[in-house]
């Protein structure tokens, strides 16, 4: 393992921008692991009180939340000046496995089932809290956690208050930012923040940090007070919304957040993660290009591909089309828009599109018969035509082999309902 280095401090504007494109990336690369091991676990068609139903909740709102994360560095990239990042590209969408951004020591990231080892050994690691030095100096690579890798990014954004053209971020930049929430209501916590100067920036850095691993000297809980609405959450569930990521986990890998009952050697109740009757055996890191399989589910992970890719692409969408400032009477207005239609359309697409394949996916023996079962691979797809209707044109080749994909209020009637974007 090599050394810990002290390094400059961030002084150029490029230099943070470098950043905060490397922390996206990041963001970017956890969420597909959280929802592979999430999709994993067995729920459907059970009550809400099936072993593993609350730990998949609990896991479906941590992802909603690195979602926010990725959302609100992108708005500060956009915020210092910079639109060009892409979510649908080859330099941006992670491969698995790999490895995680400029850490030490390195995390390998897997896309698998959840298991007691995925959440100690990755999930964990991934929201480990910052050692107080590194956090508090932001001045060492490479990084031993993402909180050190934002402290150094905060840092930066102070040292160079002088220099970022926060007049313009306010001014125009603003509009480019996304910040309606509307996944709040599947579990997320937090709403986006329009970043237009230095206080609303360092606010944006504390929440990701915050809500992964941790206020700082909080044992891994959210920092007091957290406000909350009553109405949506009732004061038992209070307690879980402040919990950090990392004690989240905790709580899944020691079996606090059910997910399972087995009995030990001696006849006892234990609870536990590694249960083959609540995890469907999904393979691990799935790569369409290598796998062997049926070319019915080889053809329904390359529509998981391109659902996942169409997902990214809209979110381009929606940070190049600008949003508009209406007074009261006319906000009725936006409903209207192109902007609102996008958004709208990316909710519509993680819930009526993505999870429906991916859940398909992780039921489905990779061969008839085979005790392994497909899942899916998160992986880039080059579409050769307007997104929306090469997944129309994927589903509907799968329906004879998939049936389930049709239906008045299926997968194929859904993709008919997203907005079309343009080929990327």
């Amino acid at each position: 393992m090599s050394k810990k280095k002290t390094v400059q401090e961030i002084t150029t504007l490029d230099d943070l921008i470098e950043h905060l494109k490397d922390a996206a990336k990041v963001e970017l690369s956890t969420i597909p692991l959280y929802l592979y091991s999430t999709y994993s676990i067995k729920t459907r068609g059970y009550s809400q009180w099936a072993a593993g139903a609350s730990a998949q909740r609990t896991m479906i709102g941590i992802a909603i939340e690195e979602m926010l994360h990725l959302t609100l560095v992108r708005n500060l990239l956009i915020a210092v000046g910079d639109t060009s990042f892409r979510l649908y590209s080859t330099d941006t969408i992670p491969t698995y496995p790999g490895k995680m951004l400029a850490r030490e020591p390195e995390l390998k990231f897997r896309l698998r089932k959840l298991s007691t080892d995925q959440v100690e050994n990755t999930f964990k690691q991934i929201e480990l809290p910052a050692l107080p030095q590194g956090a508090a100096l932001g001045e060492v690579e490479p990084y031993h956690s993402l909180g050190e890798f934002y402290a150094r990014i905060e840092k930066g954004i102070t040292n160079l208050r002088s220099t970022i053209d926060w007049a313009t971020a306010k001014d125009k930049l603003w509009k480019f930012q996304y910040h309606r929430a509307y996944w709040n209501q599947y579990g997320g916590s937090d709403q986006p923040l329009i970043v237009v100067d230095e206080e609303s920036a360092l606010n944006a850095m504390r929440i990701i940090v915050d809500q992964g691993e941790g206020a700082p000297h909080d044992r891994g809980m959210l920092p007091d007070p957290v406000v909350r609405d009553p109405r949506k959450f009732p004061p038992e569930e209070i307690g879980k919304q402040q919990q950090s990521h990392y004690n989240k986990f905790s709580d899944i890998a020691t079996g606090l957040d059910g997910i399972g009952v087995v009995l030990d050697d001696n006849g006892r109740q234990k609870y536990t993660i590694d249960n083959a009757e609540v995890i469907w055996p999904v393979l691990d890191d799935p790569d369409v290009t290598k796998v062997t399989a049926d070319q019915s589910v080889k053809d329904l992970m390359e529509l998981s591909n391109a659902i996942y890719c169409y997902l990214l692409a809209l979110l381009d969408v929606i940070y190049q089309t600008p949003m508009e400032a209406l007074a009261p009477a006319d906000r009725n207005l936006f409903t209207q828009s192109d902007r609102y239609g996008y958004e709208r359309g990316f909710i519509a697409v993680m819930q009526g599109v993505l999870y429906p394949v991916c859940d398909l996916l992780v039921r489905t023996p990779l061969t008839k018969g085979a005790s392994v079962h497909a899942g899916p691979p998160f992986q880039y797809h080059a579409f050769t035509k307007a997104p929306k209707a090469e997944l129309a044109e994927l589903c509907e080749k799968l329906l004879t082999s998939y049936p389930e994909l049709g239906g008045d209020d299926g997968v194929q009637r859904q993709i008919s309902l997203l907005p079309d974007i343009p080929k990327p």
